[in-house]
């Protein structure tokens, strides 16, 4: 802190003097910025986040979702959805996500999925209002919407998606407003190779974490709107979710985005798929590493080649074991580990240098380890928990009101899970709240708790939080 103290860097942390604009109501130097943003990224209109992708998802969903409104939200969708379900009081469809079983990660909705469960609310919808007109309910029925809105992930944590065009042409012809977590596809706008920018498709909102593929300080975000309505009620909902004291060092790193990527985007993203088409050849040259996709993908189906997902399981090392000899071996961090594998992400900040070093450490890891382990178990997860719709007994605000009570593991089959239940991989709840605990979802979480799976949502003591009951 000293040394930053030196720099001159605290004489940065400023807020709204005289000058400086006020997030809340730009008019001078930040709606500029922001002006310039929006056209970087061919916007209607371009918010600054500085509570990252989560406030600008909460302010997405508090803008748009009334109280019971239903919503299609992906399985794999980020908890600042469900919490911002909470703050909207919104009723969510959870819809199911093809899984790679292999890896164990999800892939994301088919747009076959996808399109199917629209289709069955839009019937649904038309059914109550012709039944509202039998019963002499007609008005109270002509206001309910089929959906409030869709919600898509695009692309996963690993970098998976479903071909951007597809999936907005899908949602745009039902009629139906478009949230998009883009949050790791930032840099995607800038490329041409790789079709998952739904920015680029110009869906009614996406939303972006600048700080995890540009280049912004962490916490630094976007939200973008490309659907004139949706403007004033995300500035509305902005203004009661983000904070009235904003870091001017994150809105200056999100103008510094802007210009950079205005000047060079194009440039600076082909550097980082170089960089990770080298880091790869590198990889698959090693014995014993497996390389993410494999055989390939779907169809339909592409990969951010910006990331680098590879095992080491076939040498009989987790995850979680392979990024712990980088760690403390090599001084290498990756972005992320799980049971079977370790994630790296390539930034332009990175060098030729840089990725001799990950080769180098990976040869010798390999070296140390080959025959000395077997390979490892393969994941035995029971895919069709994720691979289904599913319905909740209550809103996720209305399991936040009511009172919940611990109990055991066992002892939870048949009750109303007061809280969301994930195993690692792949990442996801398995159990939402609201959702009816079965039998086999109890045995899957005991199970990956036998098998030493990072679980959360289960208690120290195997207990878990599910409605009481009255």
């Amino acid at each position: 802190m000293q040394e930053l103290n030196q720099r001159g860097l605290m004489q940065l942390d400023l807020t709204e003097v005289p000058g400086l604009d006020n997030l809340h109501n730009p008019c001078a130097c930040l709606r500029e910025s922001q002006n310039l943003a929006a056209s970087v990224f061919k916007a209607q209109e371009t918010f600054y986040l500085v509570n990252g992708s989560t406030v600008g998802l909460e302010a997405a969903i508090l803008a748009i979702n009334s109280p019971q409104g239903k919503a299609i939200i992906p399985r794999h969708a980020h908890v600042s959805v469900l919490n911002a379900l909470i703050l909207s009081g919104g009723n969510p469809i959870v819809a199911p996500v093809l899984m790679e079983k292999t890896w164990g990660i999800p892939l994301g909705v088919s747009p076959e999925t996808l399109s199917a469960l629209i289709e069955k609310e839009i019937t649904l919808s038309e059914e109550e209002r012709l039944l509202g007109k039998v019963l002499g309910k007609e008005g109270e029925a002509a206001g309910k919407k089929a959906l409030d809105f869709v919600l898509t992930v695009n692309p996963t944590y690993q970098g998976v998606g479903y071909t951007a065009g597809a999936i907005k042409k899908l949602v745009q012809e039902k009629g139906i407003p478009h949230v998009v977590d883009e949050a790791h596809g930032a840099h995607l706008f800038f490329q041409e190779s790789c079709p998952l920018s739904l920015q680029k498709e110009q869906a009614d909102i996406v939303v972006q974490s600048t700080h995890k593929t540009l280049a912004a300080f962490t916490q630094a975000s976007m939200l973008h709107v490309n659907t004139p309505r949706y403007r004033a009620p995300i500035r509305e909902a902005l203004q009661i979710l983000q904070t009235t004291s904003p870091s001017y060092l994150l809105l200056a790193s999100l103008d510094s985005v802007q210009a950079q990527m205005q000047e060079r985007g194009a440039e600076l993203v082909e550097k980082k798929r170089e960089l990770a088409d080298l880091l790869r050849k590198e990889m698959r040259g090693i014995l014993g590493l497996k390389v993410f996709p494999e055989g390939g993908l779907p169809r339909g189906w592409h990969y951010d080649p910006a990331k680098v997902l590879v095992s080491a399981a076939d040498l009989g090392l987790t995850g979680w074991e392979l990024a712990e000899l980088l760690r403390v071996k090599q001084g290498i961090i990756v972005e992320m580990a799980d049971y079977f594998s370790v994630l790296f992400l390539v930034t332009w900040g990175h060098d030729y240098e840089d990725i001799g070093k990950v080769g180098r450490a990976l040869r010798e890891i390999v070296r140390t380890k080959k025959g000395k382990g077997k390979p490892l178990p393969a994941l035995n997860y029971p895919a069709d928990l994720y691979e289904r719709t599913i319905r909740l007994l209550l809103t996720p605000r209305e399991v936040y009101y009511n009172k919940k009570e611990a109990v055991s593991i066992e002892a939870a089959s048949g009750r109303i899970s007061g809280k969301a239940l994930t195993v690692y991989p792949p990442g996801i709840p398995c159990v939402w709240p609201g959702q009816v605990l079965e039998p086999a979802q109890i045995e899957y979480l005991q199970w990956a708790l036998d098998h030493k799976l990072a679980v959360q949502g289960v208690s120290e003591d195997n207990q878990i939080a599910v409605i009481k009951e009255s």
